[in-house]
């Protein structure tokens, strides 16, 4: 009998540090000239091997006229699991287009296709069957129970998504919605006709002057995949430096991460931004049932982004944009 295995996409606390992962309407859309990302995660180090996931992407906003844009981008990420060295890496190329109206609201429509390979090792896991009765402890040598299955499985993923925006006064408004695994490819190690099935993402927030330098920016992400789902709600608060200097602002907040009707995590954050350069740090404190083995620790994750600043800003920007 072959067992059922349910898994989900990775994610990132720090989602807003992360626009080509978060939705394909978001390639190229900055007021710069190019940006590049790069995301660090480290998680469950309390419970054995740890889960380590590293991103990075690359996307450049392409002028046609006026009141539009072409946005190009490449992502990359590699992701590590537990003690069957489940590995998966995925690289993708991002196009979207992107159109003003009225000076205020923008619009971006994206669209990825990419390629991934998976692969893990029987090695170092040990299945029920494989217990021995007699000895009390797992033996490698017995048999696994698994009739057959490919240690290297790879297929294409097409994922979509719409963006918008619309700048208010010195307030910024931005939602988004995007379909990952669109063309849902078989995903199987056991050689079955499964399919990876679609991931929903919704995202927003709003980013607002409290007084004088001081700004506020609650957002939420929601995702479903499958059965399994994530909702992260929260707000940053960003001091903003009025005249040139090393740092252009700083930042810190707190978000709680809700998934499988149990309160999972929250997350604390803060960074600064300075010479072009956004650097964040957070750190999942884990409140699930789970909390009696890792006794609270949950994830560490480092982002940066670094922008590429355009000369002459033909648009209206806000001081402490994170994407």
């Amino acid at each position: 009998m072959s067992p059922n295995i349910v898994a989900q996409d990775v994610h990132f606390s720090q989602y807003y540090a992360t626009p080509l992962y978060l939705n394909p309407g978001e390639t190229g859309m900055v007021n710069a000239n190019w940006r590049f990302t790069n995301n660090y995660r480290t998680q469950w180090a309390a419970i054995g091997i740890p889960y380590r996931t590293i991103s990075a992407g690359f996307d450049k906003p392409l002028k046609l006229n006026q009141n539009s844009k072409l946005g190009l981008g490449v992502f990359f990420i590699n992701d590590n699991s537990g003690a069957s060295d489940l590995t998966v890496n995925k690289i993708f190329v991002s196009g979207s287009y992107i159109f003003t109206v009225d000076d205020i609201h923008s619009f971006g429509i994206g669209i990825q296709a990419g390629y991934v390979l998976k692969n893990f090792t029987m090695n170092d896991i040990s299945l029920p069957s494989q217990f021995n009765t007699i000895t009390g402890f797992f033996d490698p040598n017995l048999p696994n129970s698994m009739d057959s299955w490919d240690e290297n499985i790879h297929y294409t993923d097409i994922n979509a998504g719409i963006s918008y925006s619309a700048v208010i006064k010195k307030s910024r408004i931005y939602l988004g919605a995007s379909l990952f695994h669109v063309n849902t490819p078989v995903e199987s190690f056991l050689r079955q006709n499964d399919r990876l099935p679609m991931r929903v993402v919704f995202n927003g927030g709003v980013y607002f002057p409290l007084k004088n330098k001081l700004y506020m920016n609650p957002s939420f992400l929601t995702m479903y995949h499958k059965r399994a789902s994530d909702w992260v709600f929260g707000s940053l608060f960003y001091y903003v430096f009025s005249t040139p200097g090393v740092f252009d602002n700083i930042f810190a907040g707190a978000h709680t991460r809700y998934s499988l009707n149990n309160f999972d995590a929250v997350i604390f954050s803060g960074g600064f931004s300075l010479f072009g350069f956004d650097i964040g740090v957070s750190y999942d404190v884990n409140i699930s049932a789970l909390q009696a083995a890792t006794k609270n620790r949950g994830a560490l994750e480092i982002s940066l982004i670094y922008k590429n600043l355009s000369k002459t800003l033909n648009t209206i920007t806000l001081p402490c944009d994170r994407y």
